[in-house]
């Protein structure tokens, strides 16, 4: 009775251990984040992967030809045999130096695209009529690419004009390097002719940008929320941004700027007064000691502009320094006097002072120390036999006094 009991018992715990891995063993979908990538049934596509998966934490379908290595014309036929439901495209990593025009043919109809990544391609060229059929792209990036300033512009002005409802527009170090100087210039009339109306995000790092010779390059752009010039050659604030009057983030980290001027601060601040949440990036560029970091630091303690960052802000020592002084060379240029805010990013004024303090009460203490020495030597002999005068005349006395008694 007792073993078959037992026996029970034991079958009724294995039973139970293999309920439990069952429930607990992950079922095959749930092991995959989404479905597994497939190669596309296209002769065409062949090289590039298709179906539904996620992407900006949605499910969409899919065309991902990355790294594939396509020649010209392999890729042209891509882009002009794509799934007619396909929501992303990501096409990067291939060989296409020209957008020829109507690159996504002139029947086909991509009203389902929103997506669209062509990275590193190579690109130098992008015609007129080369976006045809794409109304409700949201993100378009095209970084790292050689595109040619002449390929833009006044020969291109409307490269953009049928991205409707373009949101995203990432453009890092998409450039070629020649004449980069007019960038700001040629973007101009880009974004003037392509009624970039909902561009809300705006990337252009990296892209070696110095000088804007266009101020006003950025005002077609009436629903401009964040403009991103990280990286660039920068060295102020010179383009208008009180045209975009929903502007909530300028990335201007890690430029040349050196300082800013008391209008460009006072511009800041009224478009903060006006949007009311304006934000700033500052952080890695080389500020000047003195008068400019001064002028920045007075102005980080009262403006209500969000700069990020604002703790890694230095500023870097360019002039001439007097151990004495290490702003005296500031003194005369400077509105207001320098205040104690001011340190370099080694903090070399700080230690010039700091170190000539340290030499001075090191010799002072050595000229006391030796002139105690000598003095005391000169005394001991004296100090010596007074000393042994005052003993031996103090033991003769009680000595007296002794037989006396």
């Amino acid at each position: 009775m007792a073993a078959s009991t037992v026996s029970a018992a034991s079958v009724a715990a294995l039973l139970v251990v293999m309920l439990l891995v069952v429930l607990l063993s992950p079922s095959p979908a749930a092991a995959t984040s989404g479905p597994l990538p497939v190669r596309c049934a296209k002769r065409e596509l062949s090289a590039c992967y298709c179906g539904r998966t996620t992407y900006d934490r949605q499910e969409l379908y899919a065309v991902n030809c990355t790294g594939t290595g396509l020649s010209m014309k392999q890729s042209i036929d891509v882009f002009l045999n794509l799934p007619s439901e396909t929501e992303v495209l990501i096409f990067t990593g291939n060989f296409m130096p020209e957008l020829p025009t109507n690159i996504f043919g002139i029947n086909n109809t991509m009203n389902k695209l929103r997506f669209l990544d062509m990275s590193n391609n190579g690109i130098q060229e992008i015609k007129g009529k080369s976006y045809h059929h794409v109304p409700n792209v949201e993100r378009l990036i095209l970084n790292n690419n050689k595109i040619g300033l002449n390929g833009i512009g006044f020969h291109h002005p409307r490269v953009f004009s049928n991205f409707e409802s373009l949101i995203e527009l990432h453009l890092t170090d998409a450039f070629a390097d020649e004449g980069v100087v007019n960038i700001t210039a040629d973007l101009h009339e880009v974004f003037l002719y392509s009624n970039l109306s909902r561009l809300a995000k705006l990337h252009l790092e990296q892209n070696k940008m110095s000088v804007i010779t266009e101020p006003l390059v950025f005002c077609p752009l009436p629903r401009l929320l964040d403009l991103h010039l990280s990286n660039n050659q920068l060295t102020g604030i010179d383009f208008d941004i009180k045209c975009m009057p929903h502007l909530r983030f300028i990335d201007l980290e890690g430029n040349l700027i050196r300082g800013l001027s008391e209008e460009q601060f006072s511009i800041l601040d009224s478009v903060q007064s006006d949007n009311k949440s304006l934000a700033i990036d500052l952080s890695n560029n080389p500020f000047s000691c003195g008068c400019n970091i001064e002028n920045l630091y007075s102005w980080l303690r009262t403006t209500k502009v969000s700069v990020r960052n604002s703790d890694s802000i230095k500023c870097r020592q360019d002039l001439p320094k007097n151990p004495l002084d290490p702003y005296a060379a500031y003194r005369n240029d400077c509105p207001t006097p320098i205040r104690t805010t001011l340190v370099d990013s080694n903090h070399g004024g700080h230690k010039l002072v700091m170190l000539f303090v340290f030499c001075a009460v090191i010799a002072f203490l050595g000229v006391v120390v030796y002139v105690s020495r000598f003095g005391l030597k000169r005394l001991r002999p004296e100090f010596n036999t007074s000393s042994r005068k005052i003993h031996y005349t103090t033991i003769g006395k009680c000595e007296e006094q002794e037989i006396h008694v």
